[in-house]
């Protein structure tokens, strides 16, 4: 299961930072797909396979906080996981609890973080898969910021 290739979508209306994110999990090996706004997120989600989404916050039609909400209670399998990428430094962790986030970042991330997050996307995608109680604790392999 370790080689399997993921599908994740990113979710960011800043299309350098976007690229970034997206070229980096490419080279990695996964498929990764952008949606600028919340509407592009929606319509992709319902198109095909996602193993995980990383979101913004800041999105241009909505926040990511509703995205997730909307995500989680309708379109996303309970595996899937979403991780929450913003720009705040003080985001709201217990709002992003309740809407279904699994894990919360700080911008900027670095391509090691970005690998985390993909091994994070994974454990936690073959735990939830395995039909275990509740969602299963948070990875403690991510590896720090410096």
């Amino acid at each position: 299961m370790m080689d399997e290739r993921l599908n994740i979508l990113v979710v960011e209306d800043d299309g350098i930072y976007a690229d970034f994110v997206a070229s980096t999990l490419r080279a990695a090996g996964h498929e990764a797909a952008v949606a600028s706004t919340a509407a592009e997120a929606r319509k992709h989600v319902q198109s095909g396979r996602t193993d995980g989404v990383i979101l913004d916050l800041g999105l241009p039609d909505e926040s990511g906080y509703d995205l997730a909400r909307d995500l989680r209670a309708h379109l996303l399998p309970a595996a899937t996981i979403i991780i929450l990428l913003t720009a705040s430094l003080y985001p709201e962790r217990d709002l992003a609890t309740a809407v279904g986030i699994d894990m919360v970042l700080t911008k900027p991330v670095e391509a090691e973080l970005v690998h985390g997050m993909v091994e994070f996307i994974r454990t936690r995608r073959g735990r939830g898969a395995a039909g275990g109680e509740g969602r299963p604790a948070p990875s403690p392999s991510l590896p720090r910021r410096r």
